[in-house]
């Protein structure tokens, strides 16, 4: 399976509103020999803190705090959650094709998107095969695939990014996905 739309719908005007406090400056460049320097940005929004067995725990941090409803959707997940963050590709950029390894349901970690803004000028292709993924939607790639970002448009591509290990919970989300 190259990608599956989880049953999750979110509000996207909600979620624009909220991360409209925070400015370019609050956003890192992302190096990633896949993307050209200075087109991918990223934010995040938790922090790993040393769990009682060692292990890190990830807590929401500041700035996630200052956002009540992207706060929720962090809560919402009943499974160990690794990555929440904003991925903003600017206007006319592309993510070449690169594998994520071990980013994969079958491996016990996968990598979610929540569009935030998007259209249909924005192309996501995993094994050359389009995703065409919705604001508010939740989707679920398999990204150890082949996989490419382009950015045909001339608005940001803003995508709420959580990296989940797999547990009953998950698995469970998935199976009322297939059906």
């Amino acid at each position: 399976m190259n990608a599956l739309k989880l049953p999750f719908e979110f509000a996207p005007d909600i979620m624009k509103k909220e991360l409209a406090q925070f400015s370019s400056k609050d956003f890192q460049d992302i190096y990633n020999p896949s993307v050209e320097l200075e087109t991918l940005w990223l934010k995040h929004f938790i922090e790993p803190i040393m769990g009682p067995d060692n292990l890190p725990v990830f807590l929401p941090n500041d700035a996630l705090k200052k956002c009540p409803y992207l706060l929720s959707i962090f809560e919402m997940f009943q499974c160990n959650v690794e990555t929440f963050r904003v991925h903003t590709l600017d206007p006319g950029a592309s993510i070449q094709k690169h594998r994520d390894t071990g980013y994969s349901f079958e491996y016990g970690q996968v990598r979610l998107h929540i569009p935030v803004q998007t259209n249909d000028k924005v192309e996501i292709l995993v094994e050359d095969e389009p995703i065409h993924m919705k604001a508010g939607e939740c989707w679920y790639c398999n990204f150890h695939l082949e996989h490419e970002v382009r950015n045909n448009s001339d608005k940001p591509r803003i995508h709420i990014i959580l990296d989940c290990i797999v547990n009953d919970w998950l698995t469970h989300v998935f199976k009322q996905a297939k059906n």
